[in-house]
């Protein structure tokens, strides 16, 4: 019988590749993509065939109308992450990484640690390639990113360990509440063993109480201060590798001199300043208010640059403070800034920064390219927007 792939993005090209090596008969559904591909199929075709299993892209609503006729139809619906999970038979030891913010960092801090001290391991999930590419490799650890849209989707995942970085509201267009939101990270306590999840929000401790893991990591011990990663951060890397229990000696020690050396990934504050005169800190990645009041509590003497879309999250979460003395945005931003007693300047369009900025900025300045809001209403993602924000920092260093 037919599979269909419904969405035909990274994740549905991953599962068609996996099909072709399998030999296994599929059809291909995409509403909005403009590439030419074998084996696509019309929505209207879809009920004519006889699929008996639908694979689903991550980020397609349930609200999506086609994907309500196909429940509606009994058709079984699964991810490539279910089928990952369907088809792997390694000893390797699975741990699946979520929260709203820095699980991209977390993941490749972990695989990068974990392969320097003698182990194999690889990162893979939401980072940008499916699990189901390295089906028939051989890992000590396979390292998963998980995004909220693809625990709402999956049905399963054996994870020997687990994490839950941080909850903050994110995605709430997307999920409806925020309870839905939290549901969705919630699920990641049914895919580990008992006792096998580090998590540090309250919000899990009652329902999930037996699976708590406390932080064994002595903080007093490390200055997390001259680290370039939140601390946040940088105490969860620890934790986990206190909480692996590897046969490899103490590597407490070991996690937090490597801390010293990783530089972050690019467009989560990354640093891209061309003198000591201004720094140019590129934060595309932050796309959440979660992610910026972060960005702003390492900084001083900032101009902060807000573009995008909120995806329903409260103004409110934005922790703004006096480390912020200018604030940047475009007129259409939905984004409530009341409560700030520093300059706002508007601009008709993010693509009239750089005149903007070169009014503005003075020597001694920090310029947070910090976004609070998804990229797309004017960017294919936020890579594309934070080299946006590199190409201008780029030309003011050629024009000084």
């Amino acid at each position: 019988m037919n599979k269909l792939i419904f969405g035909y993005g990274v994740t549905g090209k991953a599962v068609e590749a996996f099909y072709n090596k399998k030999n296994i008969p599929y059809k291909i559904f995409d509403e909005n993509s403009t590439e030419n591909y074998d084996n696509e199929i019309s929505k209207d075709q879809i009920f004519k065939e006889d699929f008996d299993e639908v694979i689903l892209s991550p980020g397609i609503n349930e609200s999506n109308e086609t994907l309500k006729l196909i429940r509606s139809k009994g058709l079984s619906v699964i991810t490539d992450i279910d089928l990952f999970d369907k088809n792997f038979n390694q000893k390797t030891k699975l741990i699946g990484v979520t929260g709203t913010n820095g699980k991209t960092t977390y993941v490749q801090l972990l695989s990068k640690f974990l392969n320097e001290v003698g182990f194999t391991a690889k990162a893979c999930g939401n980072i940008g390639e499916s699990p189901l590419s390295i089906l028939d490799d051989q890992y000590d650890y396979i390292v998963i990113e998980l995004s909220s849209y693809q625990l709402h989707h999956t049905k399963n995942i054996r994870l020997d360990y687990g994490i839950i970085l941080n909850i903050a509201s994110d995605h709430l267009d997307w999920h409806g509440s925020i309870d839905d939101y939290i549901k969705a990270k919630r699920k990641l306590f049914s895919f580990v063993k008992n006792e096998r999840v580090i998590f540090y929000d309250n919000i899990f401790n009652t329902s999930d109480s037996r699976k708590i893991h406390i932080s064994k990591v002595d903080s007093s011990k490390y200055n997390f201060q001259e680290l370039n990663l939140p601390t946040t951060l940088s105490l969860s890397f620890l934790d986990m590798i206190n909480f692996l229990n590897l046969e490899n000696g103490n590597l407490i020690m070991k996690g937090y001199e490597f801390l010293k050396t990783f530089n972050t990934i690019e467009h989560r504050f990354e640093d891209v300043s061309f003198n000591d005169e201004v720094t140019y800190i590129n934060d595309s990645k932050a796309t959440n208010f979660h992610a910026v009041s972060s960005a702003i509590s390492r900084v001083k003497n900032a101009i902060l640059i807000l573009h995008g879309l909120t995806k329903g999250i409260p103004s409110s979460e934005l922790e703004l403070n006096k480390n912020i003395k200018k604030i940047i945005k475009p007129k259409n931003m939905n984004i409530n800034l009341s409560n700030f007693d520093g300059t706002i300047i508007e601009i008709n369009s993010i693509y009239d920064l750089k005149p903007t900025l070169i009014n503005e900025t003075e020597k001694g300045d920090t310029i947070l390219f910090s976004c609070g809001g998804s990229s797309f209403n004017d960017f294919n993602d936020y890579e594309d927007r934070g080299n946006y924000f590199k190409k201008i920092v780029k030309e003011l260093k050629n024009e000084t």
